[in-house]
């Protein structure tokens, strides 16, 4: 896969970012996105070869921001951020479903237009019918499926249900990764956010 559309994973947070990005920097092979540079201020430029303090292993090791002494990545990423053995999931932002798009044309700036009415009629119909955080997409079709001779003509006709089932499909695909992400965060080791030797925090 090219540089140009290849994602890069933020070594701290996991986050994935399209590259090139403004929101990330590589810093002699591992990427940094701006979120955590910001979260723990650290001198990625100014890295040297040592034993960590905490692992004893030998590797590059960096300067804590609030005080003299220097841990490897892995520990930083441990202390700070979290980290975990478990098998990274899809973030949310990598699904590769599209978006499908509204299947009738209408002008965003007339209120009046009778296909925005249609759409913002469909708004209301869908927070009222088909909760995405509770129901699966095989729940979502029965349910619209329940609901075909109370629903307006247009919302039943072929275009439309295969839009539906599109929509369907990404909202509950959505929801299922944001869990999955959120179980793996909140299942990751965790330090203190301190220095592991003098406990000075960040």
């Amino acid at each position: 896969m090219s540089d140009i559309i290849e994602n890069r994973l933020c070594y701290f947070c996991e986050a994935t970012f399209p590259h090139p990005s403004c929101f990330i920097i590589n810093y002699d092979g591992i990427w940094i996105c701006d979120n955590c540079e910001i979260f723990v201020p650290i001198n990625y430029n100014n890295q040297e070869i040592g034993e960590c303090c905490v692992c004893f292993e030998t590797k590059p090791l960096i300067k804590l921001p609030t005080c003299i002494h220097k841990l490897c990545f892995t520990c930083c990423k441990t202390i700070y951020f979290g980290s975990t053995t478990n098998e990274r999931p899809t973030h949310w932002k990598e699904m590769i479903i599209e978006s499908p798009d509204w299947p009738y044309k209408f002008d965003d700036d007339n209120d009046n237009d009778t296909e925005r009415i249609k759409y913002d009629e469909y708004l209301d119909y869908e927070d009222k019918y088909f909760d995405v955080e509770i129901y699966s997409y095989d729940e979502l079709i029965e349910i619209r499926n329940s609901l075909i001779h109370q629903r307006p003509e247009w919302m039943n006709s072929e275009i439309f249900i295969n839009y539906e089932n599109k929509i369907f499909r990404l909202h509950t695909e959505y929801v299922k990764l944001d869990r999955e992400w959120n179980n793996y965060h909140d299942n990751k080791t965790i330090g203190n956010g301190s220095c592991p030797l003098c406990r000075a925090k960040t």
